[in-house]
């Protein structure tokens, strides 16, 4: 009968829970542990840039705090007491004062009010009105039988140091009629200059006259204009 072979272990291998070794506290080769928490860098703290957010903010403030002064102070400005139509003579009696607040710098304030009077309204103001010198003129308004001509002058055909309000004849030169002889006159109406100014071409200077209705017509009908200045 052959015997049967048993193998065995010769030496018995103990578990580390058996040899009081716990796991995760096991080193190998001196190393740290393999479950050690990582350590948290600490946050830096920059100075300078928090001072100038805090300068910013400051800055804001002070702003808002200017601003806000500002819008609060008022000033007394010139306002309109009664209705002034158009064309009519600005005198004490249309003048008022009122305290207003914001920007100003257009209106005229109540020591400067002597300006207006005399000025004439170019528009039609409402009572309570702030005033200003864009709503009046020291210059008469056209009447019902007065125009303003233009006419582009040639060197030579005006005296070189014409200015505003000079008064002036004009000579016109009318075109040959069957006659074939051009005619020239002086007109009859005398004419106030009302500006004076450069033409585009840089050539020519545009002249514009107050004058009357009938003048405007005779100078759209010539061929050739003339200026010539005379005592007003």
């Amino acid at each position: 009968m052959a015997e049967r072979l048993v193998v065995a272990p010769s030496q018995r291998v103990s578990s580390e829970s058996e040899r009081g070794i716990e796991p995760s506290r096991r080193r190998s080769n001196g190393r740290r542990d393999v479950d050690a928490q990582p350590v948290t860098p600490k946050r830096s703290f920059r100075l300078p840039e928090v001072v100038i957010g805090v300068m910013l903010v400051a800055g804001c403030a002070l702003a808002a705090v200017l601003w806000q002064q500002h819008t609060n102070t008022t000033e007394t400005v010139v306002v309109a007491a009664r209705s002034i139509a158009r064309g009519t003579v600005v005198t004490a009696a249309d003048l008022g004062g009122a305290q207003i607040g914001g920007e100003t710098s257009a209106l005229i304030t109540g020591d400067q009010a002597s300006i207006l009077l005399g000025q004439i309204a170019v528009v039609d103001i409402p009572v309570g009105s702030p005033l200003s010198m864009a709503l009046v003129t020291d210059e008469q308004p056209l009447g019902a039988d007065e125009a303003l001509t233009s006419m582009a002058l040639e060197p030579g055909q005006m005296p070189p140091d014409l200015a505003p309000n000079d008064h002036v004849r004009i000579i016109v030169t009318a075109s040959a009629g069957a006659t074939g002889v051009a005619s020239t006159q002086l007109l009859e109406s005398e004419a106030v200059v009302w500006s004076v100014e450069l033409s585009q071409d840089g050539v020519s200077t545009v002249v514009t006259v107050r004058g009357p209705l009938t003048l405007s017509t005779d100078v759209a009908a010539a061929v050739a204009v003339r200026l010539a200045r005379v005592d007003g």
